[in-house]
């Protein structure tokens, strides 16, 4: 029986394949982020534009219709249940504009390039031993092979 047998090539070629092809991965979404950065500046242009655009529902437009809606009072026959609501929507909008007041703006290209930045580098750390292991176990076999034919 032979030392090393063929289950044994097609598991260490397969793992070499796929440790390299790991790596490439992450490489390329480093290069891709990279250029991205350095290179082509507006490629992220769009998920720029993200961050400033207004809400698809005006919360001041809503809040000014509420309360003239609260202030007709008993023309628009509103039952208590539903100016209860009114009340509780006003008072979580106002919660919501003061603590919309002291949050950070979130930069979200930078969220995104760090978020690709670290998937492709653990990609890398994996594929890269992966792939060195494998190969040079390969390597090794392919030297026996060759000194037991010599």
């Amino acid at each position: 029986m032979q030392k090393h047998g063929i289950i044994r090539t097609i598991y260490l070629y397969l793992f070499s394949l796929v440790g390299l092809a790991v790596l490439v991965i992450g490489l390329g979404q480093l290069i891709d982020l990279g250029l991205k950065i350095y290179i082509f500046r507006n490629a992220d242009s769009n998920e720029m534009s993200y961050s400033v655009q207004p809400p698809i529902y005006s919360y001041d437009v809503a809040k000014t219709q509420v309360t003239d809606l609260k202030k007709q009072g008993d023309k628009c026959e509103l039952t208590t249940d539903q100016i209860k609501s009114i009340d509780s929507w006003l008072q979580d909008y106002n919660n919501w504009l003061t603590s919309e007041k002291g949050r950070a703006k979130i930069d979200y290209v930078r969220q995104r390039r760090e978020s690709q930045a670290s998937s492709a580098i653990s990609m890398i750390l994996i594929g890269l031993p992966l792939y060195l292991y494998h190969w040079s176990l390969i390597k090794k076999d392919r030297k026996e092979k060759e000194e037991k034919e010599v």
